[in-house]
């Protein structure tokens, strides 16, 4: 049986090289739907991955990840097309061109954080956010909302007892736990969205691991990868996360387990 593969942001960069990855492993074994805010630059992807296997199974389904609108449509189209769904690549993101911040910079200088803030630029650049139609942050609404209302949303297909599907979020060496605020998790007040949302995005996969995998064998594995080091960051920085229940968090009227 054909395994079915869906991986939003899929028409350039991270997604991209990961659809041409996936179909160089398993070419005939492989339904793959990128999902994609441009279509016009989707159809140029699906040509390009083509040209490399003609024989591959690819479609296409627009969706942008920050309209709630986009992403239940999508979920429904998703849920009409097939009747599983094996990997979910929560891949779709943005990042706003960062600033640097002069005041901040000498105020690093005369501080303990000196070394990180070389090391990182953390601090020092800054990033402006705007809000959605839907009256969220932009950054928010996009790397972390529209993926959670989609997880939700294609429960019924994700979540078959006896056979496990898996969820993988691309995360990022810049999720500093110093960017997230518990009382802010859209970030609105600060100046680090990116990094607060993907910190925000480690965490919301736990919080998926403890919701969905109490059973044994997993139902629907939840991953955070960050493709920079291609490592696990389950494990290296949100476990040091010090709120006792991670779940918590997620509890807000933004989002809501």
């Amino acid at each position: 049986m054909n395994k079915v593969v869906l991986v939003t942001g899929a028409n350039s960069g991270i997604g991209l090289s990961l659809c041409e990855r996936l179909l160089s492993e398993d070419t005939e074994g492989l339904q793959l739907c990128l999902a994609c805010r441009n279509m016009r630059r989707a159809q140029a992807a699906r040509s390009a991955l083509l040209v490399s296997h003609p024989t591959a199974q690819v479609a296409l389904l627009q969706m942008d990840t920050s309209s709630i609108t986009s992403v239940l449509n999508a979920a429904q189209e998703i849920k009409l097309r097939y009747n599983r769904l094996d990997y979910l690549y929560l891949n779709a993101g943005i990042m706003p061109n960062p600033q640097f911040d002069v005041k901040a910079f000498f105020r690093g200088l005369f501080s303990s954080k000196i070394i990180t803030m070389f090391a990182t630029g953390e601090g020092i650049l800054t990033q402006k956010d705007c809000v959605t139609p839907d009256g969220l942050q932009e950054v928010f609404a996009t790397n972390l909302f529209g993926h959670f209302l989609l997880i939700r949303e294609l429960e019924p297909i994700l979540c078959h007892a006896g056979r496990t599907s898996q969820l993988i979020w691309t995360s990022s060496s810049n999720a500093h736990r110093s960017a997230f605020n518990l009382e802010d998790i859209q970030h609105g007040r600060g100046t680090q969205p990116y990094s607060s949302s993907k910190y925000a995005s480690d965490l919301l996969s736990l919080a998926l691991n403890t919701h969905y995998n109490k059973q044994d064998p997993a139902l629907l594995p939840s991953i955070p990868l960050d493709p920079a080091h291609a490592h696990f960051l389950a494990y290296q920085n949100v476990h040091q996360y010090v709120h006792p229940d991670p779940l918590q968090w997620s509890r807000s009227p933004v989002l809501a387990l």
